[in-house]
């Protein structure tokens, strides 16, 4: 728990971004809503390249901190930030030329197609720093450090807050939402000369924010933990395919869950409404943006104590660690069950544009509340295979769950006409599904075997 408060606390206020967005231009009414949740989906599948760098770096700095080599840390850390900066590059130069056919394939039309591509190609601007801070992330907690990407995020967070209201609505910001401060940040705006930007003005403040706090970053993790991010000889291919080997089962299973979701909105959400869609990225990454980061924050605690107790050669370690997240997953997983259900109704008033959309994400909220078990389930097991670099079940068990929503969302929401209702309830049955998958993988497998001879190949080849 020492280490799993601070990261749920991290991922929590990581995913504050999505809050603070949602929240902020509810002044520009439900087009713009359902604008920032429809691409919401677009991150996510760029977020396939970002984990390349990002999986693997957990795995390898832990064993390498268990191993005592400091050297060999150093070193993973250095690749990793390589490997995170070519991949920002490379996205940059993929998406922002197609930004709008890719609104287009979500099936958004008219205004929200409009606001949607002018939030994507803003943000995809600023996309390095965005690729970079997962890896720095990792860096830390693969350390057994989770307290420093807190205070990150904390100072980004805040950041983050004062920026939108300025960039969005500039002097006006107190004229079109309520919220705590934002007439000091009318009046800063005013003094300023800023007007505003519309949606784009939450993606510069996204973008804003992260590269200030990534420089932070990069200076702690130079001049305060000693890691040299230059090196004295040339990048080791090998480095890179060591990172990649891990990350890469569970890139491919956020490249198919994006592209699930890319064909939930073409072919099944976009055809239930605007309404829906707010509902859904109001309850995805609001609701959801606030339960998965403390299911994650377990996870994450638990993968880094496996991986050191694997670089040290300690199986009863790992195995108590495995333990000690999976049980501490089901308390956490309840409790957010709980709150879906019971409190569900006075959250989503808080980002209420009218009454279509408060009854759509109550909706949404209440029937994943039957899921926010197993969610924790899922996150908890699969999180113990990327600690001890043993994911090749990830790319199989993640995906399948995934690609079956797509056939079942479609005939109970428009097949048997159960509307939302049907597709919420498809995403559930397939959650409990992959949950299973999981839990027996880590519970039957020889996942821990297979990391304890990985760990001595590393240390023999060093």
């Amino acid at each position: 728990m020492r280490l799993a408060w601070p990261a749920m606390l991290s991922f929590l206020l990581n995913n504050a971004y999505r809050v603070n967005d949602q929240f902020w231009i509810k002044g520009l009414g439900a087009k713009a809503q359902a604008a920032i949740g429809a691409t919401f989906f677009v991150h996510i599948m760029s977020f396939t390249l970002i984990f390349l760098a990002v999986g693997g770096t957990l795995a390898l700095v832990s064993r390498a901190c268990g191993a005592d080599d400091p050297a060999r840390r150093d070193s993973v850390a250095r690749h990793a930030l390589w490997f995170g900066t070519s991949t920002g590059i490379l996205l940059m130069v993929l998406v922002l030329p197609f930004v709008s056919q890719i609104v287009a394939l979500l099936g958004l039309e008219g205004e929200a197609a409009e606001l949607a591509t002018e939030y994507l190609g803003t943000l995809y601007l600023f996309i390095i720093p965005l690729s970079v801070f997962p890896v720095i992330d990792n860096v830390f907690i693969g350390r057994g450090n989770t307290r420093i990407p807190m205070m990150l995020q904390c100072i980004a967070v805040a950041l983050n807050y004062a920026l939108n209201p300025i960039l969005i609505y500039g002097s006006h910001a107190a004229e079109v939402v309520d919220a705590p401060g934002v007439e000091t940040f009318s009046a800063i705006a005013g003094s300023l000369g800023v007007e505003g930007y519309g949606i784009a003005g939450a993606a510069i403040a996204t973008g804003v924010a992260r590269i200030a706090t990534l420089t932070v970053a990069i200076l702690l993790l130079r001049f305060t933990f000693g890691t040299s991010l230059t090196g004295s000889c040339r990048p080791k291919l090998r480095r890179f395919a060591a990172i990649a080997r891990i990350s890469a089962p569970t890139s491919f299973s956020i490249f198919v869950y994006s592209g699930v979701y890319f064909l939930l909105f073409a072919l099944v959400i976009s055809e239930l409404g605007d309404d829906v869609m707010a509902g859904l990225g109001i309850g995805f990454q609001v609701f959801e943006g606030v339960a998965f980061p403390c299911f994650l924050g377990v996870s994450i605690a638990g993968a880094s104590l496996i991986g050191h107790s694997i670089g040290a050669q300690d199986r009863e370690g790992a195995l108590e660690a495995m333990r000690s997240s999976r049980y501490a997953g089901r308390i956490v997983g309840l409790l957010f069950a709980a709150i879906f259900y019971f409190a569900g109704f006075y959250f989503a008033g808080f980002f209420r544009t009218d009454e279509g959309v408060y009854e759509q994400t109550l909706l949404y909220v209440q029937v994943l509340a039957f899921s926010q078990y197993w969610v924790a389930i899922e996150a908890v097991n699969e999180k113990v295979l990327l600690g001890s670099g043993q994911t090749r079940p990830i790319l199989w068990i993640s995906p399948l769950g995934n690609v079956v929503r797509v056939p079942l969302g479609w005939f109970l929401a428009l097949g048997l006409g159960w509307g939302a209702a049907g597709m919420w309830w498809a995403i559930n049955a397939t959650t409990w599904l992959k949950a299973y998958l999981f839990w027996r993988k880590v519970q039957r497998g020889p996942w821990l075997d297979l990391a304890l001879a990985d760990a001595r190949r590393e240390q023999e080849e060093e």
